[in-house]
């Protein structure tokens, strides 16, 4: 049985061992497993050689096993656990291992945060601001987390708190580098200002200006913008207070001398026309709103009319006091009557006992015309860019 089992041995031991083997009987070909007088007992040796070469090679079998567990154990550790946390979105487990860090590792790590709020602010931008807000505290002076946020803030309508966050990164950053932030500043502050203007939401807006101007940062800047929005709404004295500190200003000298100027020329003619009605554009014509005793009604501005004339359903109850007058129109002649109204009022200004000639109005746009024997008892002119009529004192 024994001579049997080690023959079986033998043969497994032979046929799987070749590849480990193979040095070893490479140096030992030359020698003879068996010699001669061992062959007089052939089964006692073979059992010996087994033996002594399964104790000798068993134990290199197991080191090679060891050691390829070992390299399995290396490759778990060596994962990246900043970037296993941030792609399960366990921000805060994260940021634990962003600040145990070498430093060697941050401008990678900043590179992979900087993705993951792009991408996170899309999927939930409250979260994405209150994990982007917390980065910041840790790195209060990187402008590249402080323009992305404060881009983020822009696009929720969030301005003034954007404004704040690159205004406290202006107080801590090198001098060199203030100048994109003051830039950014001036770009967010005029897309605010810009949206305020268009609402025609100029309260909100004043308060806006004067609450920067009071911060200080880039105050000449807001002090410019508010100066503009005091002479768009006809407040010149307060625009003149403001632009007369700018002109000591190199950035704003030439900009304020030239908005003084618009404001002398605003003012000289106030002094020459002060009643200034608004028009309502029409395409290239003017419309203007009036009153014919108490009816309103809204007339198209006519210089080449000589008389006011008026849809005749809006004035048919006035008295007549001239009938079958004849009108020479560009739609040829025209036979109407003359009616007068008690006043006819335009703005501040009130004519009694006007005429008013009556006929048939079709369009949608107006009631009438307004002709000259309104604008002849004045002194005006009409500002087609600002639209507006400005009637003064007409010279005797």
């Amino acid at each position: 049985m024994l001579k049997l089992l080690s023959s079986i041995l033998f043969g497994l031991i032979l046929g799987w061992s070749l590849h480990y083997f193979s040095n070893d009987y490479t140096q030992e070909k030359n020698q003879p497993l068996l010699t001669k007088e061992d062959c007089t007992d052939s089964y006692e040796v073979v059992e010996k050689v087994v033996i002594k070469k399964v104790i000798e090679y068993v134990p290199k079998i197991k080191i090679v096993y060891k050691t390829k567990k070992v390299e399995k154990k290396d490759d778990n550790k060596s994962k990246d656990l900043f970037l296993i946390a941030l792609k399960k979105k366990e921000f805060d487990t994260a940021m634990g291992h962003y600040e145990e860090a070498d430093e060697e590792k941050h401008p990678s790590y900043r590179s992979a945060l900087y993705a993951y709020f792009e991408k996170r602010q899309l999927e939930s931008p409250i979260q994405a601001i209150e994990e982007m807000q917390t980065f910041i505290e840790l790195e209060p002076e990187n402008k590249l987390f402080v323009f992305q946020l404060t881009r983020l803030f822009e696009k929720k309508g969030e301005y003034n708190l954007a404004l704040n966050l690159l205004v406290d990164l202006s107080y801590i950053i090198p001098f060199n580098e203030k100048k994109s932030v003051h830039t950014r500043i001036k770009i967010i502050s005029k897309s605010y200002i810009g949206k305020l203007s268009e609402a025609e939401n100029f309260k909100d807006l004043i308060d806006f200006l004067m609450t920067r101007i009071d911060i200080g940062t880039l105050s000449e800047f807001y002090s410019y913008e508010l100066a503009k929005v005091y002479l768009k709404l006809k407040k010149y004295y307060e625009s003149i207070e403001l632009l007369q500190a700018l002109k000591d200003n190199e950035l704003y000298k030439e900009r304020a001398i030239e908005l003084l100027n618009y404001v002398k020329l605003k003012l000289e003619e106030l002094e020459e026309y002060p009643i200034q009605i608004p028009l309502i554009r029409y395409g290239l014509h003017y419309l203007v709103k009036a009153k014919v005793d108490n009816i309103d009604v809204t007339l198209l501005l006519d210089t080449g009319a000589s008389t006011t004339t008026i849809d005749i359903n809006k004035i048919q109850y006035l008295p007549i006091v001239r009938e079958n007058v004849l009108f020479h129109t560009a739609a040829g002649k025209l036979y109407e009557n003359i009616h007068v109204a008690k006043e006819f009022k335009i703005g501040s200004t009130t004519l009694t006992n006007f005429n008013v000639s009556a006929s048939r109005f079709t369009g949608n746009s107006s009631d009438g015309l307004l002709g000259m024997n309104f604008l002849g008892n004045f002194k005006f002119k009409i500002d087609q860019r600002e639209a507006i009529l400005y009637l003064g004192k007409k010279s005797r």
